[in-house]
């Protein structure tokens, strides 16, 4: 059996160690985690591909002897090491038997984190604010209470689940309607997602106000909110848009151009319940003072209307004053009109009685006349209404002779006189 040759583990690591060298570069990466044990600093890092894929991850170290970069990074970008956050670092490749390959970062090139991203975000401004469209969304008036809400996020996203949970454990109770419109909330495809959902909810017509909500992540993951065609869709819509996007530390493009933008999507969430408290106050105290006015007015009525009866009673005591002189005049007149009357009809019923007396045939009798009557009780009035040979009849007082005529003789004045028997 053929024997084989063959080194130790130590020689076969000092072959790597004098391979590789001594490798000294700048490298970009984006940082996975970062902590600190005893001052020393370990980092993960990571290459990731534009779709969001982790292409590559090694492990960092930042000695406790060197630690002084990071404090320099932070005082010149205003950024920490954070998970998320891109970054080019000098990295030196080390070999060693023990402890095997080692990156150790020897410095942190603060222009690029200042530079990439930063002159592309104030491209992105620069260009808004010559288009006008920076504070466009802020001249927009926020409706009087959030009633009709449409929520651009992820369904699945926790930054929307952590807000809906945040707004229904409200301590006033207040119910909010919220419409989801999903959308893609990171990467490449991000921006044109969202446009998309704001053409969806302006064309609707239901709405009047428009939430855009994406929760903390990787700083790579919210670098599409910078997007220039995301922000000018933000600040051409006609309905009021409000940001909150990633974490507290997050500040970006589309939060500048949106009428109102809120670290968190909780914030966002604690800003819609007092705003509705607010109205409700502002409407309780409408109502108060309503009801204040209506009861000012209503003593102020009874008042005047109190006022008026007063005056009526006054008024239709003095109407009915003279009403009643009036009335008793006018009673006075009549009763001297009847006793005229009456007095003058007791004259004529008097003078009436004393003809109808004086014609009255018995009173006549009495006086000593007598009345020739026909067989039928007729007075005969003159001669020729009777011939010889007719009878007739006296009436007396007392009584009647019946009578036969004999001869009928005319007097010289057309008055005829009779024979009687």
């Amino acid at each position: 059996m053929e024997t084989r040759e063959y080194i130790e583990l130590s020689d076969l690591q000092d072959i790597v160690r004098d391979r590789i060298g001594i490798l000294d570069m700048w490298v970009r990466v984006e940082i996975a985690s970062h902590s600190e044990v005893r001052g020393h600093h370990y980092l993960d890092l990571i290459q990731k591909s534009s779709s969001g894929d982790e292409l590559a991850r090694a492990r960092g170290i930042i000695w406790k002897s060197n630690a002084a970069i990071i404090s320099r990074f932070g005082s010149l970008t205003g950024r920490a090491l954070v998970p998320g956050l891109s970054v080019v670092v000098r990295i030196v490749v080390q070999y060693s038997a023990r402890y095997g390959l080692s990156l150790v970062i020897q410095d942190i090139d603060a222009g690029y984190s200042i530079g990439q991203r930063e002159l592309q975000k104030q491209e992105t401004i620069r260009l808004l604010a010559e288009s006008g469209l920076i504070d466009r969304q802020k001249s927009l008036a926020l409706p009087f209470l959030p009633s009709r809400v449409a929520v651009i996020s992820s369904d699945g996203a926790a930054g929307y689940g952590d807000f809906v949970k945040h707004l229904d454990g409200n301590r006033y109770g207040f119910r909010f309607s919220l419409t989801l419109f999903q959308s893609l909330m990171q990467g490449d495809s991000c921006p044109d997602s969202i446009c998309s959902s704001i053409d969806a909810v302006c064309r609707s017509g239901e709405f009047d106000l428009i939430l855009i909500l994406r929760g903390g992540g990787a700083e790579s993951d919210l670098f599409c909110y910078d997007d220039y065609g995301l922000a000018g869709h933000i600040a051409e819509c006609p309905l009021p848009v409000l940001t909150a996007i990633g974490h507290e530390r997050d500040y970006h493009v589309a939060d500048m151009v949106a009428n109102c933008h809120f670290k968190t999507p909780t914030a966002l969430a604690d800003f819609l319940v007092d705003w509705t408290a607010g109205v409700e106050e502002q409407v309780s105290d409408c109502l108060a003072a309503v009801q204040s006015a209506a009861a000012g007015r209503l003593v102020d009525e009874d008042r005047r209307i109190g006022q008026i009866f007063h005056d009526i009673r006054y008024s239709l005591a003095d109407k009915v004053n003279v009403l009643d002189a009036e009335v008793k005049r006018c009673l006075n007149n009549i009763l001297f009109a009847l006793n005229a009357t009456v007095n003058a009809l007791e004259h004529h019923v008097a003078l009436a009685d004393a003809s109808i007396r004086a014609a009255d045939p018995r009173s006549i009798l009495r006086q000593g006349y007598v009345l020739a009557l026909d067989s039928d009780g007729t007075v005969l009035k003159n001669v020729s209404s009777k011939s010889a040979g007719d009878s007739f009849a006296l009436k007396f007082m007392d009584g009647m002779w019946g009578c036969m005529i004999n001869d009928v003789k005319q007097d010289a004045v057309g008055n005829g006189a009779a024979d009687r028997s």
